[in-house]
């Protein structure tokens, strides 16, 4: 089901009862910017902090424009599960001095119209959301008593306009009508709070209060003596307000909240987007960025990464075809590991999810991930059992309970991220130390396109002369020194960081200048004496 600013009120409440009855919760978000550049490009070299320091400022400057949440819920009689999705679009709000601003690359907006992205429903529909960060900075405002004129301060001329107009409009009721109440649509919520603020600024003898048929209606009693006239309190209509500012940020806290098992499929990006925009903005250090996620979603998954462990267990004739999201869904929806036809949970997608199912649309993904959790959950489990059954979701997490906290990291030193625990150490062979034999400056360039023949290689620069190359896998690596062994433009070795680093022989002939001219000092006061 598609949740926008106009029905997101009115499904709060079967979203968190959906929410509440699940057993885990797919999450895919879709990003306004792809992931190009040279901060973007993917280094064997790096390790995840290094990666990590590289593009966390950039993230800044992107948002989430869709997230996808799919709540599995399980049948216990039934042994099977229904899976309920929803596709939330977002768009930023302006506040007070909050005024996020992001990039929309061309290249983007075409990946986007290519798969049908509703720009419409991100502009004119998308909900509203705040930061953790930018909400405290509101609470505060309540605090000091000073909201209101906080909110003014960045009101548009229009906006001006539209509060001097109801103010004049119930002036005009004041004086020239008997009625005893009065109804104003305000769709906007921070005009609605505005307005009963400068209301009853104005008029100290009227009452105003949120309707309770229609929250955009102001109602308003001419007096409280008035048949039923209350005046909502301002803690009321401050909660209300934060409510509506916080927007698709109270789904992010029902996720903290129900510490619902979240599953994902390479989702590096994602959890780093997520604090960004939801918690605060990315911290200096990596290992504050894990701790946070970490306390805030204790239990995720990575089906990029599970997938790419027990694939290690399939037979040529069995392997997917990759295990990008699309190949790994269809691998296991058209019934291609041939074991888990005995027995599978079923999983039934009922309403209200209604999207076209299109890959890249958020909630369509999200579902994904969750199907492919479950089946390579039914995997595991089995494969530990030795029959292939029908099993509970406490019996998958059971058995996927190795990769849980670890993401996937793409083309890096180290396989994974570990959210709960230090990183691993690298699983890539030793560097290799490449020399140019002819060349006085190196070409970067040409040493790439040599070993790139060879398998996944990364070069980087040492020296002038020298470079430093990451390969891929042990073979890689192997299959370099083994070309290079007898060539006459370069000279290939297992690098030695004490013996062949820049720093390391500087250090060394300073080393020997300066014993050299103490010997000779000695010598000369020796001659001279």
């Amino acid at each position: 089901m598609e949740i926008t600013r106009k029905n997101f009120a009115e499904e709060l409440e079967n979203i968190t009862n959906n929410l509440k009855r699940s057993c885990f919760v797919g999450f895919d978000a879709e990003f306004t910017a792809l992931l190009s550049g040279e901060c973007f490009k993917y280094r064997l070299f790096d390790t995840n902090e290094q990666r990590y320091d590289k593009i966390k400022d950039e993230v800044s400057k992107m948002i989430i424009s869709q997230v996808g949440l799919t709540m599995f819920q399980y049948d216990r009689n039934k042994n099977d599960y229904n899976a309920v999705g929803y596709t939330f679009h977002l768009c930023p709000q302006v506040l007070g001095d909050i005024d996020q601003s992001f990039i929309f690359q061309a290249s983007t907006l075409k990946f986007l119209c290519k798969h049908n992205f509703n720009f419409n429903k991100f502009i004119y529909e998308g909900i509203p959301y705040l930061s953790k960060v930018e909400e405290d900075e509101i609470v505060q405002q309540i605090k000091n008593n000073n909201l209101t004129s906080y909110l003014t301060s960045a009101l548009e001329i229009e906006e001006e306009k539209e509060l001097q107009y109801y103010s004049n409009k119930v002036s005009e009721w004041l004086h020239s009508s008997e009625d005893g109440t009065m109804y104003i649509d305000v769709q906007n919520p921070i005009q609605r709070y505005l307005i009963h603020t400068e209301l009853r600024q104005r008029f100290p003898n009227i009452l105003t209060t949120d309707s309770l048929g229609n929250s955009n209606k102001i109602l308003i009693y001419r007096d409280k003596s008035i048949e039923g006239a209350n005046s909502a309190k301002m803690e009321t209509l401050e909660k209300n307000l934060i409510d509506k500012l916080l927007g698709f940020s109270n789904i992010i806290q029902l996720l903290v909240q129900y510490k619902k098992p979240i599953i994902g499929h390479n989702i590096f990006m994602d959890l780093l987007l997520l604090h960004n925009q939801f918690i605060g903005p990315l911290p200096k250090k990596y290992s504050i960025f894990k701790m946070n996620i970490n306390n805030l979603f204790p239990v995720i998954y990575d089906t990029k990464y599970i997938s790419h462990e027990m694939g290690k267990k399939l037979t040529l004739d069995e392997v997917w075809q990759s295990n990008i999201l699309q190949d790994l869904h269809e691998f296991f929806a058209k019934g291609k590991y041939k074991k888990l036809q005995n027995g599978i949970n079923f999983i039934t997608l009922i309403p209200p999810f209604n999207e076209k199912q299109s890959y890249h649309e958020a909630g369509w993904d999200s579902y994904c991930s969750g199907f492919c959790f479950i089946r390579l959950g039914q995997w595991a489990a089995c494969d530990n059992m030795g029959v292939y059954r029908p099993v509970g979701p406490r019996e998958k997490m059971a058995a996927l309970a190795p990769y849980c906290n670890k993401v996937n990291v793409i083309r890096g030193a180290t396989p994974y991220m570990c959210l709960d625990e230090n990183d691993p150490p690298t699983h890539r062979p030793n560097l290799l130390h490449i020399k140019s034999l002819k060349e006085r400056i190196m070409n970067i360039d040409k040493v790439a396109c040599a070993v790139a023949g060879c398998g996944a290689a990364d070069v980087r620069a040492l020296g002038r002369r020298t470079a430093l190359v990451a390969a891929g896998t042990h073979f890689t690596a192997d299959k370099i020194l083994k070309k290079f062994k007898d060539s006459r433009e370069y000279r290939v070795s297992t690098y030695k960081p004490y013996g062949q680093s820049a720093a390391r022989r500087l250090a060394i002939w300073s080393g020997a200048l300066i014993t050299g001219s103490l010997l000779l000092m000695l010598l000369h006061k020796r001659v001279k004496s």
